[in-house]
């Protein structure tokens, strides 16, 4: 399945919970506390917390497909993810999906619907933090929906960055250009995509350019956490993925809400929403548009079934008598 495809599904999810034909479930996160030892409180979670099990949900009858996704995180065979995929005609399970591989794709194809109901008209420039794996994929569905002509890129590793720049060059025809700091990876920048692990903000928002620009934070999704800074926040017409969800566990909102620097109401709508055209994304007088996405099973569910479709119609993959009756001896 092509990537035009992940990008139509997951915009198909979202129009159908805006219009209110379907419905996702926010991620739970349960924490395997541990001792003090475990964890130094950086990164991905805070002293104390061992590992964590979490699990996400949708039903789009619409498109066919409920099910939930559920992963570790923090043990020792890492992240380990799969799906649960039902038929809503029937009500069966029609599939259990290993979807590690495929989040890269479903997570780009989330910032490029983001990007296409927020960003400016005919965006160009795009200023990129973050050039891991991830990275890739996020430049891949920028330039399936917009006509990207450069790409300003930063991360730490300079000599990742300059391997990923070339790369990326010669896979996608354009000018993709390594920089030496995180403010000149946000010059005359008309989108701005960070996807890192970082736990504090990436940039400083007062390196932004004083114009129309879209940025997608799509690294961070932990209450501690956050990639943007609250003047960024402040500054900027916000949306999120799912609005339970990220009054859960974004730091890009929770953080300066603690420091009262933005209240509940500063947050627009949700994809949904904005997809579904029950709020607008990007009015006259916004210069910033902010997406914060930490993934949702409306996403998972909603490329789930598009790829169920697609190996049914392919004859991939490996059946299991699930329905088969059993006999019991007592």
């Amino acid at each position: 399945m092509g990537l035009p495809e992940y990008i139509d599904a997951v915009e198909q999810g979202y129009r159908e919970v805006g219009l209110g034909h379907g419905v996702g479930f926010p991620r739970e996160n349960l924490w395997i506390r541990g001792d003090a030892k475990s964890a130094t409180g950086g990164g991905h979670r805070p002293a104390g917390v061992k590992a964590s099990f979490k699990f996400k949900a949708a039903l789009l009858p619409g498109l066919g497909g409920a099910g939930v996704q559920a992963y570790t995180a923090g043990l020792p065979k890492g992240l380990e993810t799969f799906l649960f995929l039902f038929d809503t005609q029937t009500g069966g399970l029609v599939a259990i999906m290993e979807v590690l591989y495929y989040d890269w794709l479903k997570t780009a194809a989330t910032s490029a619907v983001a990007t296409r109901y927020l960003a400016p008209d005919d965006s160009r420039i795009v200023g990129l933090i973050g050039t891991g794996r991830h990275a890739r994929s996020q430049l891949h569905a920028l330039a399936a929906v917009q006509p990207i002509q450069r790409v300003q890129a930063y991360s730490r590793n300079a000599q990742k960055r300059t391997h990923f720049c070339q790369k990326l060059s010669d896979e996608l025809g354009i000018d993709v250009i390594p920089v030496e700091s995180p403010a000149e990876a946000l010059r005359d920048a008309d989108i701005v995509t960070t996807i890192t692990t970082s736990a504090e903000p990436v940039f400083d928002g007062k390196d932004l350019p004083e114009k129309p620009l879209h940025i997608n934070a799509m690294g961070a999704h932990y209450p501690w956490v956050r990639e943007i800074d609250s003047h960024t926040v402040r500054n900027s017409r916000v949306i999120v993925d799912q609005m339970e969800q990220a009054f859960q566990e974004h730091g890009e909102i929770l953080i300066p809400m603690d420091e009262g620097v933005i209240d509940r109401d500063h947050i627009v709508a949700d994809l949904a929403a904005i997809v579904s055209a029950q709020t607008i994304g990007r009015v006259p007088d916004t210069d910033w548009t902010l997406f914060l996405s930490g993934g949702t099973g409306i996403e998972d569910i909603a490329v789930a079934t598009r790829l169920y479709e697609k190996a049914c119609e392919k004859n991939v993959g490996t059946e299991f008598p699930f329905n088969q009756p059993y006999e019991f001896e007592f």
